[in-house]
């Protein structure tokens, strides 16, 4: 099975880039979500869900590792939603 090398955030700005469009991508489908700490965590671990069909297609099916790049940011982009909100109640 294929190993894959951590790249140490080695592009940044292609990161971030595509982190902003995913951000403002939910919010054009959604608004400006309020939920309760548990619902974020359920929107979150759903996203991982389709996180992992996408790994699992890209594995055993020759699924496009697209799909798997775009899932990955869907999971990061919640996630830094939720940490913000945290990080903000701490002020």
């Amino acid at each position: 099975m294929k190993k894959y090398r951590d790249r140490m955030f080695i592009n940044k700005e292609w990161l971030f880039d595509q982190l902003d469009e995913e951000n403002l991508r939910q919010l054009s489908k959604w608004g400006i979500q309020e939920c309760t700490a548990f619902e974020w965590l359920a929107w979150t671990i759903e996203e991982l869900g389709s996180l992992a069909k996408a790994i699992n297609k890209h594995q055993y099916r020759k699924g496009p590792a697209g799909k798997v790049v775009a899932e990955a940011f869907q999971v990061a982009t919640l996630a830094l939603k939720i940490a913000e909100m945290f990080h903000h109640q701490e002020k």
